[in-house]
């Protein structure tokens, strides 16, 4: 969706939370300094009036437009597969929040932040759904996978890894999208942990 390409000033990132029953995909778009002016003046020019001028009216264009692209984008294929297959996933909710900062004059540098926001159901348990999963991203970019409390992360491929930590029995994985720009994770269902409590025999007198 972004407008420039990828570069010091241009920041995109993804958060991905697995439920048992379906996920959420977030991203975060970031421009600054002259590639914050180059949107401003794209969404002038392409959108807009021309009039070097940012106004409300465009803004909500933009969202719009975003919006529906974004839908029509996972409407012809899915970001998320399972093993292979997106049958059983569906998107539910898509929405967009373009940044009040893009108000104004087209020359401003003052920071923008957008947010996309996805929701998915799946219509099986995760633990149901196969044993590997796959996202499709933009490649290079930063990601955040959060497994569904319970589940055991056993190998991953196509993600350069910074961190694997594991909070609240759920393993949060931090890192960012290879070359592919495909990420695939094998996992299963951690077994149960069964406290087992022994009691002293009771001798006889």
């Amino acid at each position: 969706m972004s407008v420039v390409p990828t570069s010091s000033a241009f920041t995109w990132t993804n958060t991905i939370v697995l439920e048992e029953n379906g996920m959420s995909w977030n991203y975060t778009e970031g421009y600054t300094g002259k590639v914050a002016t180059a949107y401003r003046a794209f969404i002038d020019s392409e959108v807009g009036n021309k009039d070097n001028h940012i106004s409300a009216w465009e803004l909500m264009k933009v969202d719009r437009l975003t919006r529906n692209r974004l839908k029509t984008s996972l409407t012809e294929e899915l970001d998320v597969t399972f093993d292979s297959n997106s049958d059983d996933v569906h998107t539910t909710d898509v929405d967009a929040d373009i940044s009040l900062d893009v108000l104004g004059s087209t020359s401003k540098t003052e920071d923008i932040n957008n947010m996309y926001f996805v929701t998915y159901s799946f219509d099986r348990n995760f633990f149901d759904m196969g044993d590997s999963m796959t996202f499709d991203g933009e490649p290079k970019t930063e990601v955040t996978i959060t497994m569904p409390a319970g589940a055991k992360m056993l190998s991953y491929d196509g993600v350069k890894i910074k961190t694997i930590d594991t909070k609240n029995n759920r393993t949060v994985v931090n890192g960012f999208f290879e070359e592919e720009g495909k990420i695939t994770i094998d996992y299963t269902r951690k077994e149960a942990e069964i406290d087992v409590e022994t009691e002293d025999d009771e001798i006889p007198e």
